[in-house]
């Protein structure tokens, strides 16, 4: 990536700062400094190069400030373009980019994920292992050693995990799930842990580094009734056709939009008596068009006969009126990533088995 003429402009070094750092510029005369002293190849290899370019890809991205959970500009669009493919767009790419990445923060992934970025990024540490324990059972979990996911397992597969046991106390026997941005595994390990006695678990991961650590992970703890899938599962109606299950007995939805499909899934989902897991990232319901986060949760407890949130210790909490939809939401905003998961369910007979873990 050099040779890059492109006239740096202060929007341009703001949305640079904004998708590469996750921050503002410090001040206008940091912004003013880049526009008088270097082109845009200059002002990236400036970034890309830093320490604190690193300490960011390494954090996982996080963002500091609001700047993020707006809607996508035309503007910032362009810039999210110049950055990633070193040339000014038209229009029409402009608008194209708008209609797949309508938040700041898709659009921020969209160029993180551009290989003349991505490659440049900071490489992974090596594979490093722990162990993890869920029901009492160790599991071996490889990755990167500074991989957030990988940092703060095991994350939500303790709560999976007494979910399922609670609610298939024969051990889950025949059962089938399906798991959608499975990561690196830390989950699907929960599901097995939960559901020993399962027919088959689906796992889709549609990062190829996220899904070489799912693969690893499934073979290295023996878990071969998990059929692993590198891609991106898509529309639940697309993954039923293409695989075909004889059942499907708990879904789980962590992709992006996740939570924009639940109360269309609602009557599908009772039919078939399907338990759901489904992520709900406040952010992104936040800056994208539709309802908000409160709104699509409350579609949600009218279309489905129980939802039921967790608390941090892992307690599942009913969901059963309007103080409770609040509490949930509260809870999830109180989360570093502004982000749960929420269960739907057909009943609640599992409760009184269910042990914290």
């Amino acid at each position: 990536m050099s040779g890059v003429t492109v006239e740096l402009t202060p929007a341009l070094v703001r949305w640079a700062y904004r998708f590469l750092l996750g921050r503002d510029p410090e001040n206008d005369a940091v912004v003013q400094g880049w526009c008088g002293a270097a082109n845009l190849g200059g002002l990236r290899d400036g970034i890309m190069t830093s320490p604190e370019m690193a300490a960011v890809a390494m954090s996982g991205f996080a963002e500091r400030g609001n700047w993020a959970d707006n809607r996508a500009t035309e503007e910032a669009a362009a810039a999210c373009l110049v950055l990633g493919t070193d040339r000014v767009p038209d229009a029409a790419e402009v608008e194209a980019l708008l209609l797949r990445h309508p938040s700041l923060r898709s659009l921020r992934r969209f160029l993180l994920s551009c290989p003349a970025i991505e490659a440049r990024l900071p490489r992974p540490e090596g594979p490093r292992s722990r162990a993890i324990r869920l029901l009492g059972q160790e599991f071996t979990l490889k990755g990167d050693s500074r991989d957030p996911e990988f940092i703060a397992a095991p994350g939500h597969a303790p709560r999976l995990a007494a979910l399922l046991r609670a609610a298939w106390p024969d051990g889950g026997e025949g059962r089938v799930m399906v798991e959608a941005g499975a990561g690196i595994g830390v989950t699907t390990l929960g599901l097995a842990a939960g559901a020993p006695g399962h027919a088959a678990i689906i796992a889709h991961e549609g990062s190829l580094r996220r899904a070489a650590s799912l693969s690893e992970n499934l073979a290295e703890n023996g878990l071969d009734r998990v059929a692993m899938r590198a891609v991106a599962m898509g529309s639940v109606a697309g993954m039923m056709e293409r695989e075909q299950p004889a059942r499907l007995d708990l879904l789980r939805l962590n992709e992006a939009g996740a939570a924009r499909t639940a109360p269309s899934l609602a009557p599908w989902l009772r039919e078939r008596g399907t338990m759901a897991l489904i992520r709900f990232d406040l952010a992104e319901l936040l800056a994208e068009p539709g309802p908000g986060p409160r709104e699509l949760l409350a579609e949600c407890l009218a279309a489905f006969p129980h939802v039921v949130a967790f608390d941090a210790a892992h307690e599942p909490q009913p969901v059963l009126d309007e103080v409770g939809l609040n509490a949930a939401l509260h809870r999830a905003l109180m989360r570093p990533d502004r982000a749960d998961e929420f269960l739907f369910c057909a009943d609640l007979d599992w409760l009184p088995r269910y042990e914290a873990p």
